[in-house]
C-alpha cells in the first residue's frame, strides 16, 4: 500500500535546535507549553544496564525540531519539560513508543496522557502492524529516511551529523503523518479503535508484570512439579530484584535456561554449576547467592498459579481452526490477523471456551476487538467438538 499526501513536502521542518544549556532547556519549555499536540522520540542505550541510558530527546512542534540532550541535565532539571510533555492535555506523536515509553518511565517516572502512535493507527488503516517509520513516510508522503544510525552509540559526545540528521528525522514528519492517517482513521470509523490500543499500550507499561508473577514465563515450567515450580517462581523474583538493584541485564546473573535447570538438578555446590550452563562470571558473582536462593525457594511450596501447559493435539488443531477464522475475519476487515487476535489471545480463548469459562475469561471481551470479532466465534465449532473441561489435559 502506498499512499502520498496532499501536503506539499516543504512545509515540512528543515532544521533542529541543539538544546543543553539550562537557559535554551528554560526556552523550549516556555515556546512549546501552550502546544498540544507535539512530536516527540528518545534515542538510548540499554546493552549492559537494566534501564535504559537516554542519549537524546527529540521534540517537534509544527515549526522546529528541539534535540535536548538529558546527559547533562539533573532529573530536576528536566522536570518542567516532563510537567509539559505529561500534562493531562497534551498529545504525543511517537512511533512505535514502548521503548520510548521505558526511557519516559526512568527520566520521569511517568507516562502521556494521550498517545499518537503512528504505528498503531497504520496497521488499523491497511498497513502491516509492524511497519517502521522508514517504510511508513516513504508510503505515505514519500520520503526516504535512512535508518544507518539506529544502533549507533547515543551516549558518545559530540554526536556526529548523521545522528543528528537521523535523529531529527525521526520527529519533524510526524505531525504530517499523523494528520494522515487520523484523517483515515475518521473515514473508516476506527478512531475509537486506535484510542483504545494506545490506552492499552501505556497500561502495559505502567502496570508491569509483578517479579512474583514471572515465572509463568518459563515455557517449559509446566514440566517441573509443583512446589519445584514455587522454587523457580521465588528465583525469578529475585533474579529481576538484584539486576533492577544493581542495573544490569537480568541475563548477567542468569538465563531462563539456567534457572530452570538449576531447580531441575538442584547442584549441591558451586562448582557443579558450570555444568548446567552458567557462565564463569556468573558463578564467581552469583553462585552463593543462586545456591542460597535455591534453599530458600525450595522451602515456599507451591506457587498460587501452575505455569500453564501448551496446547495438546487435538488442541493444536482447534487452535489452527481457530487462526484460519480469525485470518479470515482479519483480511475482511483489512487489518493484519496478529493485530485482531495474537496468538496468547487466541490460546486464552481457546481454554477459556473448552473450560466452559468465557464469561469471565475471554481474552476479546469488552473494547474493539469483541465487535469485530464476536460474529465470527459465535459461529465457530471446534474440530474436536469437545467443550469438556477434561480436554485441557494432555491426550
Amino acid at each position: 500500500m502506498r499512499w502520498l499526501s496532499p501536503q506539499p513536502s516543504e512545509s515540512v521542518l528543515v532544521s533542529y535546535q541543539w538544546i543543553d544549556q539550562p537557559n535554551q532547556l528554560q526556552s523550549l519549555v516556555e515556546q512549546i507549553q501552550s502546544c498540544t499536540r507535539l512530536a516527540v522520540d528518545t534515542e538510548f542505550v540499554r546493552t549492559n544496564t537494566y534501564y535504559s541510558r537516554p542519549g537524546l530527546i527529540q521534540i517537534a512542534d509544527r515549526q522546529q525540531v528541539f534535540l535536548v540532550d538529558p546527559t547533562v541535565f539533573s532529573t530536576q532539571q528536566l522536570q518542567p519539560l516532563g510537567d509539559i510533555l505529561f500534562a493531562p492535555d497534551m498529545q504525543l506523536l511517537m512511533h512505535s513508543a514502548g521503548e520510548d515509553l521505558d526511557v519516559f518511565l526512568g527520566l520521569w517516572k511517568r507516562l502521556p496522557s494521550n498517545l499518537f502512535d503512528t504505528q498503531i493507527a497504520a496497521s488499523l488503516v491497511g498497513f502491516d502492524r509492524q511497519m517502521g517509520l522508514q517504510r511508513l513516510l516513504m508510503d505515505i508522503i514519500g520520503v526516504e529516511l535512512s535508518k544507518e544510525e539506529t544502533r549507533s552509540d547515543w551516549l558518545q559526545r559530540p554526536l556526529t551529523a548523521r545522528q543528528l540528521h537521523y535523529a531529527e528525522a525521526d520527529v519533524k514528519y510526524l505531525h504530517q503523518v499523523a494528520d494522515i492517517l487520523q484523517q483515515k482513521l475518521q473515514q473508516t470509523g476506527r478512531e475509537s479503535w486506535f484510542a483504545e490500543e494506545c490506552q492499552q499500550l501505556v497500561a502495559k507499561y505502567q502496570h508491569k508484570t509483578p517479579d512474583e508473577w514471572l515465572y509463568l514465563g518459563f515455557g517449559s515450567g509446566w514440566k517441573l512439579k509443583p512446589a519445584l515450580q514455587g522454587a523457580l517462581r521465588h528465583l525469578a523474583s529475585w533474579r529481576e530484584q538484584t539486576a533492577r538493584q544493581h542495573n544490569i541485564p537480568k541475563t548477567f546473573i542468569a538465563k531462563d535456561a539456567n534457572l530452570y535447570a538449576l531447580v531441575e538438578k538442584q547442584p549441591s555446590s558451586k562448582a557443579l554449576l558450570s555444568e548446567l550452563g552458567f557462565q564463569g562470571s556468573q558463578i564467581r558473582r552469583y553462585g552463593d547467592q543462586l545456591l542460597q536462593q535455591l534453599h530458600i525457594g525450595l522451602q515456599a511450596g507451591e506457587p498460587p498459579l501452575p505455569i500453564p501447559r501448551p496446547l495438546s493435539k487435538s488442541q493444536q488443531k482447534d487452535y489452527k481452526a481457530l487462526r484460519d477464522v480469525v485470518a479470515s475475519c482479519a483480511e475482511t476487515l483489512g487489518l493484519p490477523a496478529d493485530l485482531l487476535a495474537s496468538k496468547a489471545q487466541l490460546v486464552n480463548y481457546l481454554k477459556a471456551r473448552m473450560a466452559g469459562t468465557l464469561t469471565t475469561d475471554s481474552p476479546f471481551a469488552g473494547g474493539w476487538r469483541e465487535t469485530a470479532l464476536q460474529p465470527s466465534l459465535d459461529a465457530f465449532v471446534l474440530p474436536s467438538n469437545n467443550n469438556n473441561k477434561d480436554e485441557l489435559d494432555h491426550d
